[in-house]
Parts: structure tokens; C-alpha cells; sequence
């Protein structure tokens, strides 16, 4: 027991002493090192949490995105990252975002608590890497887009749950979503009427996977799918098919560089129109919908394909054991607001089979989410 608690003092001084480091050791650690120390000290908190503490954590957990908003909308986050290393004072922050100094330093107090700022001294606060991360596109929109679209079909889950004997979610047309909004518009409707959240999610949607890898970091895709050495940068033609609004967007607005990507209106709820295609290539698509809605937009691309065809579903494919957190969060936001699901490896094989597909092979791309390109070929 003695040693144990010696092992444990001293692993506890030696992370006070990297945290104190001046010298910038735990920004110069590479991503793969930085994530595994990440996920242990957090795994590690909450293995040694008091129960107390557990239950106030959790109790008080709704104040954190609200409080997140106010931070982002004072444009407190942005000055304090603008101030660096010298830092600001309690008046010279309520000074420039306007905020009242005593509620300054109340909401100052909070963040510092939570890791959101630092305090260096009494007196003086500070920009760190979670500072950062609400002053990116993806905190600047993915707070307010959360906040004011997705938490009320959060709030409304147990409700729901109750009033549904707790059966799985899979009607799109009767979901928490509904009942939380008190509306009987479909999600992507609702986001549509409203311009400010539609920005917001159209930034969010850019920016949610800043500073994760992309399935072109593990395929060699002119070896694996141009067939007979062809590559489609040189040979061929590449098509984005979406709805009428997106395509005539992307019209509008092309991106540089995408010249020669033809653009082409099309609901996935009808026949592919596109024949003989080597890849149809769906991102994030599926875990909008339940199984049944998946299957037929699948049976939709079939026809369509060639025996050199392939249909490319980029999506998570979540392990029996030890789910990543950000997986788990997004499969029950999918369940809450569209009656979706992230899926496991037999969850896809049950769904390809009902579509008359079977899965080839698949390539993992990321840790933090376990992303896939699952590769599904007619059965």
C-alpha cells in the first residue's frame, strides 16, 4: 500500500512539474504523444474523482456552453489570445469587451477553474490552448450552434425516453428533436429558416475535424481504386452530387482549384443517375439517417455500379469496447436529432446485407473518432 501511495505523490508532483514547465515542453510533444497523455490524465481524473465532486461535475455541467457563449460573444477569448504572454488585468478586460468588472471577474473566475483562461497571478489572466480553441471557427461556431440548436433536443431525451418505454430511436419523424423544439420541422428545415444558425453550421461543418487526419492519409488511392492504372486526377471525371441549394452555392461560390469537379443536383432518395462510376463516394452521409432510410439510399446506388465499382462510406465504425468520447457524444446527438446512429462493424454488416452489399475491406483513419472508409461491393 506504502508503495502505491509513493508511486502516486510522486506521479502527481511530476505532472505539476510539466504543467509548470516555462519552457514550452508540452506544446513541442507531436500529436499521437499529446493525445495518449491527454486521454491517460483524463482517464486518470476520473478513476480518482470523489463522489462528491463526481456529482457536482455532472450537476453543473449545463453552465459550461452557456458560459462558453458569453466568453465567445464578449469576444473575450479573442482579446485575452490578442494580449499573449503578457496577459490582461481584471479592468483592462471589462474595459474593452464592456462587460461589468465585478461580473468580469466572476466569469474570469469560472474559466480559470475550468482550464478556459489562465491565472498567473491574482491580477492577471491569460490566453492557453483552450482559450485558443474557442477563438477557432469551430469554437466561434460550433458553441452558439450547439447551444441554440441541438440542446434542446438534448434536454428533451429523458422525456422522450420515458414517454417511449426507453425503445431505441429510429423514426425520423418522432425524435427528441421534435419535442425539445416544439416544432414539427425536420432539423436541417429548422436550421434553414434561421440565417444566423444556418452560418453557424455551415462553419462548424468546415471546421469540426480541424486537426484530424483525412482517408487520403491512408489509401493509396491510384493503386487501390483507379483501376488499370488510371488515376482520376488525370483520367476520367469527378461529380458532387447534392441538393439543388448546396450545388447552386457551390456555383455561385466555386472553390479555387476544384475547376474541373462537374457539379450535379441529386437526392439520394432516387435512382444514381451516374453509371459505371469506379467509386461513389458518401462522407457522413448514412449516420444522418436511420436503417431503413439507409438502405434505401444504397439500393438507390446499386444499379448504378459495375463490377469495377465501389461505394466508399466514409463514417465511424465504433469497437465493442472502449468507444472513443467524441464518437459516443456524436451517435447520441445523431439519435436525438434525426433518429441516426454511428454504427459498429456488425451494424454495418447487418445494414449492407438489407441493401444487398457486403463490405471488401476497411481502412481506420483516425483514433479520436474511429473514422473509416468502409469499402462495400454488390453481394
Amino acid at each position: 500500500m506504502a508503495s502505491i501511495v509513493t508511486e502516486a505523490l510522486d506521479l502527481a508532483n511530476r505532472i505539476d512539474a510539466l504543467l509548470g514547465d516555462s519552457s514550452g515542453a508540452l506544446e513541442s510533444l507531436d500529436v499521437g504523444t499529446r493525445r495518449k497523455l491527454s486521454e491517460a490524465a483524463r482517464k486518470l481524473n476520473l478513476a480518482t474523482e470523489a463522489t462528491g465532486d463526481t456529482v457536482h461535475r455532472i450537476v453543473h455541467s449545463p453552465l459550461q456552453l452557456p458560459l462558453a457563449l458569453v466568453g465567445v460573444e464578449t469576444h473575450l477569448f479573442e482579446v485575452l489570445t490578442k494580449h499573449g504572454q503578457q496577459g490582461a488585468t481584471n479592468a483592462e478586460l471589462a474595459s474593452t469587451t464592456g462587460v461589468d468588472p465585478v461580473l468580469m471577474k466572476r466569469l474570469l473566475r469560472y474559466y480559470q477553474s475550468f482550464g478556459m483562461v489562465s491565472q498567473p497571478a491574482d491580477d492577471q489572466y491569460k490566453a492557453n490552448n483552450i482559450t485558443s480553441a474557442m477563438v477557432s471557427l469551430g469554437g466561434r461556431a460550433g458553441v452558439p450552434f450547439y447551444l441554440g440548436t441541438l440542446v434542446p433536443a438534448f434536454n428533451a431525451l429523458p422525456e422522450f425516453l420515458r414517454n417511449t418505454k426507453y425503445a431505441n430511436v429510429t423514426d425520423g419523424a418522432n425524435c427528441p428533436w421534435y419535442l425539445g423544439h416544439q416544432t414539427e420541422k425536420q432539423a436541417f428545415e429548422w436550421v434553414k429558416e434561421r440565417p444566423d444558425m444556418m452560418g453557424h453550421f455551415m462553419s462548424w461543418m468546415v471546421s469540426q475535424r480541424d486537426g484530424l487526419p483525412m482517408f487520403l492519409d491512408v489509401i493509396d488511392f491510384e493503386k487501390e481504386l483507379a483501376g488499370q492504372g488510371k488515376h482520376p486526377g488525370l483520367v476520367g471525371r469527378v461529380i458532387l452530387q447534392d441538393r439543388e441549394e448546396v450545388i447552386q452555392q457551390a456555383k455561385t461560390t466555386p472553390i479555387p482549384g476544384f475547376q474541373g469537379i462537374e457539379t450535379q443536383a441529386y437526392d439520394f432518395f432516387t435512382p444514381q443517375p451516374v453509371t459505371g462510376a469506379r467509386a461513389y463516394y458518401l462522407r457522413n452521409i448514412l449516420h444522418d439517417w436511420p436503417d431503413h432510410k439507409c438502405v434505401e439510399i444504397l439500393k438507390n446506388i446499386k444499379p448504378a455500379m459495375t463490377k469495377d465499382s465501389r461505394i466508399l462510406i466514409d463514417e465511424m465504425v465504433l469497437p465493442e469496447r472502449a468507444a472513443p468520447w467524441r464518437a459516443t457524444q456524436l451517435d447520441l446527438a445523431m439519435s436525438s436529432c434525426f433518429a441516426a446512429m454511428e454504427r459498429s462493424r456488425a451494424d454495418w454488416d447487418s445494414l449492407l446485407e438489407q441493401a444487398g452489399l457486403k463490405i471488401l475491406k476497411i481502412w481506420k483513419y483516425t483514433d479520436q473518432l474511429d473514422d473509416c472508409i468502409i469499402v462495400a461491393v454488390p453481394n
